[in-house]
Protein backbone atom coordinates (compact mmCIF):
# COMPACT_ATOMS: atom_id res chain seq x y z
CA UNK A 1 0.00 0.00 0.00
CA UNK A 2 2.83 2.37 0.92
CA UNK A 3 4.68 1.50 -2.32
CA UNK A 4 1.58 2.30 -4.38
CA UNK A 5 1.14 5.64 -2.60
CA UNK A 6 4.81 6.50 -3.13
CA UNK A 7 4.53 5.72 -6.85
CA UNK A 8 1.46 7.94 -7.08
CA UNK A 9 3.29 10.80 -5.36
CA UNK A 10 6.27 10.32 -7.70
CA UNK A 11 4.05 10.49 -10.79
CA UNK A 12 2.30 13.59 -9.41
CA UNK A 13 5.67 15.26 -8.85
CA UNK A 14 6.79 14.37 -12.37
CA UNK A 15 3.50 15.68 -13.74
CA UNK A 16 3.82 18.96 -11.84
CA UNK A 17 7.44 19.36 -12.98
CA UNK A 18 6.47 18.64 -16.58
CA UNK A 19 3.63 21.15 -16.42
CA UNK A 20 5.94 23.76 -14.92
CA UNK A 21 8.61 23.06 -17.54
CA UNK A 22 6.07 23.33 -20.35
CA UNK A 23 4.84 26.61 -18.91
CA UNK A 24 8.42 27.91 -18.73
CA UNK A 25 9.00 26.94 -22.36
CA UNK A 26 5.74 28.57 -23.39
CA UNK A 27 6.65 31.75 -21.48
CA UNK A 28 10.12 31.80 -23.06
CA UNK A 29 8.57 31.63 -26.54
CA UNK A 30 6.17 34.49 -25.91
CA UNK A 31 6.94 37.89 -27.37
CA UNK A 32 7.60 40.27 -24.49
CA UNK A 33 7.66 44.05 -24.58
CA UNK A 34 9.30 46.54 -22.27
CA UNK A 35 10.35 50.19 -22.25
CA UNK A 36 14.01 50.64 -21.31
CA UNK A 37 16.71 53.28 -21.63
CA UNK A 38 17.43 51.75 -25.06
CA UNK A 39 13.90 52.38 -26.31
CA UNK A 40 10.89 50.15 -26.86
CA UNK A 41 12.17 46.59 -26.46
CA UNK A 42 10.76 43.37 -27.90
CA UNK A 43 12.21 40.01 -26.84
CA UNK A 44 11.41 36.36 -27.53
CA UNK A 45 13.51 33.95 -25.53
CA UNK A 46 17.26 34.36 -25.83
CA UNK A 47 17.37 34.38 -29.61
CA UNK A 48 15.44 37.52 -30.56
CA UNK A 49 15.86 41.12 -29.44
CA UNK A 50 14.58 44.29 -31.07
CA UNK A 51 15.13 47.77 -29.66
CA UNK A 52 13.10 50.44 -31.45
CA UNK A 53 13.96 54.12 -31.11
CA UNK A 54 13.07 57.38 -32.80
CA UNK A 55 14.41 60.89 -32.54
CA UNK A 56 13.91 64.25 -34.19
CA UNK A 57 15.71 67.59 -34.14
CA UNK A 58 13.70 70.79 -34.61
CA UNK A 59 15.87 73.79 -35.48
CA UNK A 60 15.52 77.54 -35.95
CA UNK A 61 18.49 79.63 -37.04
CA UNK A 62 19.71 83.06 -38.09
CA UNK A 63 22.65 84.14 -40.28
CA UNK A 64 23.80 87.75 -40.54
CA UNK A 65 24.59 86.85 -44.16
CA UNK A 66 24.11 83.73 -46.25
CA UNK A 67 26.82 81.73 -48.03
CA UNK A 68 26.03 83.17 -51.47
CA UNK A 69 24.44 86.60 -50.91
CA UNK A 70 25.45 89.44 -48.61
CA UNK A 71 22.04 89.50 -46.94
CA UNK A 72 20.83 88.11 -43.65
CA UNK A 73 18.74 84.94 -43.62
CA UNK A 74 16.65 82.70 -41.40
CA UNK A 75 16.10 78.95 -41.33
CA UNK A 76 13.53 76.72 -39.73
CA UNK A 77 13.51 73.00 -40.32
CA UNK A 78 13.23 69.44 -39.14
CA UNK A 79 16.98 68.90 -39.23
CA UNK A 80 16.78 65.17 -38.53
CA UNK A 81 14.02 62.60 -38.12
CA UNK A 82 15.19 59.02 -37.74
CA UNK A 83 13.93 55.57 -36.89
CA UNK A 84 16.36 53.04 -35.47
CA UNK A 85 16.07 49.27 -35.06
CA UNK A 86 18.78 47.16 -33.45
CA UNK A 87 19.18 43.92 -31.55
CA UNK A 88 20.07 40.31 -32.36
CA UNK A 89 18.64 37.40 -34.37
CA UNK A 90 19.00 33.62 -33.85
CA UNK A 91 21.77 34.22 -31.30
CA UNK A 92 23.08 37.10 -29.18
CA UNK A 93 26.26 36.76 -31.23
CA UNK A 94 24.47 37.86 -34.44
CA UNK A 95 23.61 41.54 -34.08
CA UNK A 96 21.94 43.92 -36.51
CA UNK A 97 21.50 47.67 -36.81
CA UNK A 98 19.06 49.41 -39.14
CA UNK A 99 18.54 53.18 -39.27
CA UNK A 100 16.30 55.23 -41.58
CA UNK A 101 16.25 59.00 -42.09
CA UNK A 102 13.38 61.07 -43.47
CA UNK A 103 14.21 64.79 -43.31
CA UNK A 104 15.42 66.48 -46.50
CA UNK A 105 18.73 67.69 -45.03
CA UNK A 106 19.45 64.14 -43.87
CA UNK A 107 19.22 62.29 -47.20
CA UNK A 108 22.57 63.04 -48.91
CA UNK A 109 20.90 64.55 -51.99
CA UNK A 110 24.34 65.20 -53.53
CA UNK A 111 24.51 61.45 -54.23
CA UNK A 112 21.85 61.85 -56.94
CA UNK A 113 18.91 60.24 -55.15
CA UNK A 114 17.35 60.61 -51.70
CA UNK A 115 19.15 58.21 -49.34
CA UNK A 116 16.68 57.00 -46.71
CA UNK A 117 18.81 54.08 -45.49
CA UNK A 118 21.61 55.28 -43.23
CA UNK A 119 22.60 52.01 -41.57
CA UNK A 120 21.93 48.42 -42.59
CA UNK A 121 24.64 46.26 -41.07
CA UNK A 122 24.98 42.84 -39.43
CA UNK A 123 27.72 41.87 -36.99
CA UNK A 124 28.96 38.48 -35.85
CA UNK A 125 30.58 38.66 -32.41
CA UNK A 126 32.30 35.32 -31.66
CA UNK A 127 33.40 36.71 -28.28
CA UNK A 128 33.68 40.04 -26.50
CA UNK A 129 36.99 40.84 -28.18
CA UNK A 130 36.14 40.35 -31.89
CA UNK A 131 33.45 41.77 -34.14
CA UNK A 132 32.94 41.04 -37.86
CA UNK A 133 30.49 43.19 -39.81
CA UNK A 134 28.94 43.37 -43.27
CA UNK A 135 26.74 46.14 -44.59
CA UNK A 136 26.41 49.90 -44.66
CA UNK A 137 27.38 51.97 -41.64
CA UNK A 138 29.87 54.59 -40.44
CA UNK A 139 33.51 54.10 -41.25
CA UNK A 140 35.92 54.30 -38.27
CA UNK A 141 36.72 57.94 -38.92
CA UNK A 142 36.93 61.05 -36.77
CA UNK A 143 35.40 60.99 -33.31
CA UNK A 144 32.92 63.78 -33.99
CA UNK A 145 31.44 61.83 -36.91
CA UNK A 146 31.35 58.47 -35.16
CA UNK A 147 29.51 60.13 -32.27
CA UNK A 148 25.80 60.02 -32.95
CA UNK A 149 24.35 63.33 -34.13
CA UNK A 150 21.92 62.88 -31.25
CA UNK A 151 24.77 62.97 -28.71
CA UNK A 152 26.47 66.24 -29.65
CA UNK A 153 27.00 69.24 -27.39
CA UNK A 154 26.04 71.68 -30.14
CA UNK A 155 23.23 71.57 -32.70
CA UNK A 156 25.59 70.25 -35.38
CA UNK A 157 29.13 69.09 -36.05
CA UNK A 158 32.01 71.39 -36.96
CA UNK A 159 32.92 72.74 -40.40
CA UNK A 160 36.10 70.62 -40.26
CA UNK A 161 33.93 67.52 -40.07
CA UNK A 162 31.81 68.68 -43.02
CA UNK A 163 34.95 69.11 -45.15
CA UNK A 164 37.06 66.09 -44.24
CA UNK A 165 34.94 63.38 -42.61
CA UNK A 166 34.71 59.83 -43.98
CA UNK A 167 31.01 59.22 -43.27
CA UNK A 168 29.14 56.00 -44.14
CA UNK A 169 30.00 53.33 -46.68
CA UNK A 170 29.16 49.74 -47.62
CA UNK A 171 31.78 47.17 -46.82
CA UNK A 172 33.38 44.66 -44.48
CA UNK A 173 34.21 45.76 -40.93
CA UNK A 174 36.59 43.96 -38.55
CA UNK A 175 37.02 45.18 -34.96
CA UNK A 176 39.28 43.91 -32.18
CA UNK A 177 39.53 44.97 -28.54
CA UNK A 178 42.58 44.31 -26.38
CA UNK A 179 42.58 44.76 -22.61
CA UNK A 180 45.86 45.16 -20.71
CA UNK A 181 44.86 45.39 -17.08
CA UNK A 182 42.79 48.62 -16.99
CA UNK A 183 44.14 49.90 -20.30
CA UNK A 184 42.11 49.30 -23.46
CA UNK A 185 43.23 49.24 -27.11
CA UNK A 186 40.57 49.20 -29.83
CA UNK A 187 41.43 48.31 -33.44
CA UNK A 188 38.95 48.96 -36.25
CA UNK A 189 39.37 48.22 -39.96
CA UNK A 190 37.13 48.48 -43.00
CA UNK A 191 37.30 47.65 -46.68
CA UNK A 192 34.48 49.50 -48.41
CA UNK A 193 33.25 50.68 -51.81
CA UNK A 194 34.44 54.24 -51.23
CA UNK A 195 31.28 55.63 -52.85
CA UNK A 196 29.11 56.35 -49.82
CA UNK A 197 25.51 55.51 -49.07
CA UNK A 198 23.11 53.78 -51.43
CA UNK A 199 25.20 53.65 -54.60
CA UNK A 200 23.79 51.35 -57.29
CA UNK A 201 27.08 50.75 -59.09
CA UNK A 202 30.69 50.49 -58.00
CA UNK A 203 33.82 51.64 -59.83
CA UNK A 204 37.12 49.79 -59.83
CA UNK A 205 38.47 51.48 -56.71
CA UNK A 206 37.89 50.61 -53.06
CA UNK A 207 38.49 52.43 -49.78
CA UNK A 208 40.71 51.05 -47.01
CA UNK A 209 40.34 52.46 -43.50
CA UNK A 210 42.04 51.64 -40.21
CA UNK A 211 41.75 53.16 -36.75
CA UNK A 212 43.50 52.55 -33.44
CA UNK A 213 42.21 53.94 -30.18
CA UNK A 214 43.96 53.86 -26.80
CA UNK A 215 42.27 54.34 -23.42
CA UNK A 216 45.14 54.53 -20.90
CA UNK A 217 42.91 54.96 -17.83
CA UNK A 218 40.31 52.36 -18.76
CA UNK A 219 36.76 52.49 -20.06
CA UNK A 220 34.54 55.55 -19.74
CA UNK A 221 31.17 55.21 -18.04
CA UNK A 222 28.47 54.05 -20.48
CA UNK A 223 30.96 54.24 -23.40
CA UNK A 224 31.37 57.95 -22.77
CA UNK A 225 34.32 58.30 -25.18
CA UNK A 226 31.68 58.27 -27.93
CA UNK A 227 29.22 60.87 -26.70
CA UNK A 228 30.00 64.51 -26.04
CA UNK A 229 30.00 66.16 -22.62
CA UNK A 230 30.69 64.60 -19.24
CA UNK A 231 27.08 63.87 -18.37
CA UNK A 232 28.23 60.92 -16.25
CA UNK A 233 30.55 63.07 -14.09
CA UNK A 234 33.55 60.74 -14.35
CA UNK A 235 34.97 60.20 -10.86
CA UNK A 236 38.51 59.64 -12.14
CA UNK A 237 40.20 61.18 -15.23
CA UNK A 238 39.40 59.31 -18.47
CA UNK A 239 41.24 59.76 -21.77
CA UNK A 240 40.82 58.33 -25.25
CA UNK A 241 43.38 58.86 -28.04
CA UNK A 242 42.53 57.93 -31.64
CA UNK A 243 44.33 57.76 -34.99
CA UNK A 244 42.68 57.01 -38.35
CA UNK A 245 44.18 56.44 -41.80
CA UNK A 246 42.04 56.06 -44.92
CA UNK A 247 42.85 55.74 -48.62
CA UNK A 248 40.02 55.94 -51.13
CA UNK A 249 41.09 54.83 -54.60
CA UNK A 250 39.33 56.16 -57.72
CA UNK A 251 36.82 58.29 -55.87
CA UNK A 252 34.19 59.85 -58.13
CA UNK A 253 32.63 62.11 -55.50
CA UNK A 254 34.35 65.30 -54.38
CA UNK A 255 34.58 64.15 -50.76
CA UNK A 256 34.95 60.42 -51.34
CA UNK A 257 31.85 59.04 -49.61
CA UNK A 258 30.22 62.49 -49.74
CA UNK A 259 29.87 65.36 -52.21
CA UNK A 260 28.83 65.69 -55.81
CA UNK A 261 29.78 63.24 -58.55
CA UNK A 262 32.46 64.55 -60.91
CA UNK A 263 32.12 64.53 -64.70
CA UNK A 264 34.21 66.08 -67.44
CA UNK A 265 33.28 69.58 -68.59
CA UNK A 266 33.98 68.38 -72.15
CA UNK A 267 32.10 65.07 -72.12
CA UNK A 268 29.24 64.69 -69.65
CA UNK A 269 29.45 60.90 -69.97
CA UNK A 270 33.07 60.78 -68.78
CA UNK A 271 33.36 60.30 -65.03
CA UNK A 272 36.37 61.84 -63.29
CA UNK A 273 38.31 60.01 -60.56
CA UNK A 274 40.98 60.80 -57.99
CA UNK A 275 42.60 59.16 -54.97
CA UNK A 276 41.86 60.63 -51.54
CA UNK A 277 44.14 60.10 -48.54
CA UNK A 278 42.87 61.15 -45.10
CA UNK A 279 44.72 61.17 -41.78
CA UNK A 280 42.84 61.99 -38.57
CA UNK A 281 44.06 62.25 -34.98
CA UNK A 282 41.65 62.95 -32.14
CA UNK A 283 41.27 62.83 -28.37
CA UNK A 284 38.56 62.90 -25.71
CA UNK A 285 39.10 63.73 -22.02
CA UNK A 286 36.49 63.76 -19.24
CA UNK A 287 36.61 64.34 -15.51
CA UNK A 288 34.11 65.54 -12.92
CA UNK A 289 31.82 67.35 -15.36
CA UNK A 290 34.64 68.75 -17.54
CA UNK A 291 35.09 67.49 -21.10
CA UNK A 292 37.59 68.32 -23.84
CA UNK A 293 37.69 67.05 -27.42
CA UNK A 294 40.23 67.77 -30.13
CA UNK A 295 40.56 66.68 -33.78
CA UNK A 296 43.22 67.15 -36.45
CA UNK A 297 42.65 66.42 -40.16
CA UNK A 298 45.02 66.16 -43.11
CA UNK A 299 43.56 65.30 -46.52
CA UNK A 300 45.43 64.95 -49.80
CA UNK A 301 43.98 64.43 -53.28
CA UNK A 302 46.10 63.06 -56.14
CA UNK A 303 46.41 60.61 -59.05
CA UNK A 304 43.73 62.27 -61.19
CA UNK A 305 42.15 60.17 -63.94
CA UNK A 306 43.02 62.93 -66.44
CA UNK A 307 46.78 63.10 -66.98
CA UNK A 308 47.07 65.95 -69.51
CA UNK A 309 45.14 69.13 -68.77
CA UNK A 310 46.63 71.23 -71.57
CA UNK A 311 43.37 71.16 -73.53
CA UNK A 312 41.10 70.40 -70.50
CA UNK A 313 41.69 73.24 -68.01
CA UNK A 314 38.13 73.13 -66.64
CA UNK A 315 38.61 69.50 -65.57
CA UNK A 316 41.72 70.56 -63.66
CA UNK A 317 39.62 73.14 -61.80
CA UNK A 318 37.14 70.39 -60.87
CA UNK A 319 39.95 68.41 -59.22
CA UNK A 320 41.40 71.50 -57.52
CA UNK A 321 38.03 72.18 -55.88
CA UNK A 322 38.02 68.78 -54.14
CA UNK A 323 38.43 69.43 -50.37
CA UNK A 324 42.12 69.07 -49.51
CA UNK A 325 44.07 70.59 -46.68
CA UNK A 326 44.46 70.60 -42.91
CA UNK A 327 42.00 71.40 -40.16
CA UNK A 328 41.70 71.48 -36.40
CA UNK A 329 38.61 71.37 -34.23
CA UNK A 330 38.76 71.79 -30.44
CA UNK A 331 36.00 72.19 -27.90
CA UNK A 332 35.73 72.23 -24.13
CA UNK A 333 32.75 72.10 -21.80
CA UNK A 334 31.66 72.18 -18.18
CA UNK A 335 28.51 70.78 -16.60
CA UNK A 336 27.43 73.71 -14.42
CA UNK A 337 24.65 71.58 -12.89
CA UNK A 338 23.30 68.06 -13.31
CA UNK A 339 21.34 69.19 -16.37
CA UNK A 340 23.05 72.33 -17.71
CA UNK A 341 26.23 72.64 -19.73
CA UNK A 342 28.33 75.40 -21.32
CA UNK A 343 30.57 74.57 -24.29
CA UNK A 344 33.01 76.52 -26.49
CA UNK A 345 34.44 75.53 -29.89
CA UNK A 346 37.15 76.73 -32.25
CA UNK A 347 37.59 75.32 -35.77
CA UNK A 348 40.02 76.25 -38.52
CA UNK A 349 40.46 74.97 -42.09
CA UNK A 350 43.50 75.73 -44.23
CA UNK A 351 43.63 74.35 -47.81
CA UNK A 352 46.90 72.93 -49.13
CA UNK A 353 48.85 75.45 -51.19
CA UNK A 354 48.20 73.46 -54.40
CA UNK A 355 44.46 74.19 -54.12
CA UNK A 356 44.54 77.48 -52.18
CA UNK A 357 43.45 79.53 -55.21
CA UNK A 358 40.18 77.60 -55.40
CA UNK A 359 39.28 76.90 -51.76
CA UNK A 360 38.52 79.26 -48.89
CA UNK A 361 40.34 79.40 -45.59
CA UNK A 362 37.66 79.08 -42.92
CA UNK A 363 37.32 79.49 -39.17
CA UNK A 364 34.56 79.38 -36.56
CA UNK A 365 34.46 80.58 -32.96
CA UNK A 366 31.36 79.46 -31.06
CA UNK A 367 29.72 79.14 -27.67
CA UNK A 368 26.85 76.83 -26.84
CA UNK A 369 24.47 75.92 -24.05
CA UNK A 370 22.53 72.70 -23.44
CA UNK A 371 19.79 71.84 -20.98
CA UNK A 372 19.38 68.08 -20.68
CA UNK A 373 15.87 67.01 -19.69
CA UNK A 374 16.79 63.34 -20.21
CA UNK A 375 20.49 63.33 -21.05
CA UNK A 376 21.01 63.46 -24.83
CA UNK A 377 17.57 62.00 -25.62
CA UNK A 378 15.56 65.11 -24.73
CA UNK A 379 17.46 68.38 -24.68
CA UNK A 380 17.32 72.05 -25.63
CA UNK A 381 20.42 73.60 -27.22
CA UNK A 382 21.53 77.10 -28.12
CA UNK A 383 24.46 78.12 -30.32
CA UNK A 384 26.13 81.42 -31.22
CA UNK A 385 29.05 81.48 -33.62
CA UNK A 386 31.25 83.89 -35.59
CA UNK A 387 32.29 82.52 -38.99
CA UNK A 388 35.21 83.62 -41.21
CA UNK A 389 35.66 82.73 -44.88
CA UNK A 390 38.76 84.15 -46.59
CA UNK A 391 40.08 83.70 -50.12
CA UNK A 392 43.46 84.16 -51.80
CA UNK A 393 42.38 84.73 -55.42
CA UNK A 394 39.78 86.37 -57.64
CA UNK A 395 38.12 82.96 -57.92
CA UNK A 396 37.14 83.28 -54.27
CA UNK A 397 35.18 86.52 -54.56
CA UNK A 398 32.70 86.15 -51.68
CA UNK A 399 34.66 86.25 -48.41
CA UNK A 400 33.26 87.37 -45.07
CA UNK A 401 34.50 88.08 -41.56
CA UNK A 402 32.69 87.46 -38.26
CA UNK A 403 29.41 86.37 -39.79
CA UNK A 404 26.94 85.85 -36.95
CA UNK A 405 25.40 82.38 -36.86
CA UNK A 406 22.80 81.60 -34.20
CA UNK A 407 20.70 78.47 -33.64
CA UNK A 408 18.18 77.01 -31.21
CA UNK A 409 17.43 73.30 -31.41
CA UNK A 410 15.08 70.97 -29.57
CA UNK A 411 15.81 67.24 -29.64
CA UNK A 412 13.15 64.70 -28.69
CA UNK A 413 13.72 60.95 -28.76
CA UNK A 414 13.56 57.66 -26.93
Amino acid sequence: MRITKSIRLLFCAIGLYGTSLAQDIEDANKLKTDFTDKGLQFTKGDNFLLNFRFRTQLRAGYYSRTDDVDEHGFEGMVRRFRLRFEGHLLSPKLEYKLQLSFSKRDMDLDSGDPQIVRDAVFYYNPNKYWSLGLGQTKLPGNRERVNSSGELQMPDRSIANSKFTLDRDFGIFINRQIAIQKQVIQLQTAISTGDGRGQVSVDKGLAYTGRIEYLPFGEFKNKGHYFEGDLEFEETPKLSLGLTYSKNFRANRTGGQLGKHMYSAYDEEEALYANIRTIIADAMFKYNGWAFMGEYFDRKVDDFSVKDFSDRPDDLVTFLKMPAGKAINVQGSKMVSKKDEIVIRYTQIKPHKEVALYQYRMATKAIGYSHYFNKHKIKLQGYLGLDDRMGDSDELDDPFKNRVNGMIQLEIGI
